[in-house]
């Protein structure tokens, strides 16, 4: 079943989104909901992503986190994959990897608008 589901008819999460400008503490609330923040310029196109790790790693280091922007701390070498390969390619993704989450991109047709996030949980609920 996983061979020929697509990420497009899977369930994903939906995009929790934030700019290169917002500061820590402008998303702070969005990682107390969600473990990731996606990073997208005006047009939608991704640039990073910003995890509960990344911010606590801030907190520890400097007491004026909150003012950091979110430009100087996220990920910006991040594995994504389009929403038209399968949900089996795209948990070999994040196993080769050795990582739990990847962002999906759209169209179908190709291109680079982050439209959701696809977790390993999530392959194991669509494979149900």
């Amino acid at each position: 079943m996983l061979r020929n589901m697509s990420i497009a008819k899977a369930v994903i999460h939906p995009l929790i989104k934030a700019w290169p400008d917002d500061t820590l503490g402008d998303i702070q609330e969005k990682l107390c909901k969600h473990n990731s923040v996606v990073v997208v310029d005006t047009v939608g196109h991704f640039k990073g992503i910003i995890s509960r790790k990344d911010v606590v790693r801030e907190m520890l280091a400097r007491p004026d986190w909150k003012e950091i922007p979110v430009a100087e701390v996220m990920t910006t070498k991040v594995l994504y994959v389009p929403n038209h390969v399968s949900l089996a390619e795209a948990a070999k993704t994040m196993l080769e990897a050795d990582i739990h989450q990847l962002v999906v991109t759209g169209p179908p047709e190709g291109g680079s608008v982050a439209i959701g996030i696809l977790t390993l949980a999530d392959v194991v609920k669509n494979a149900i």
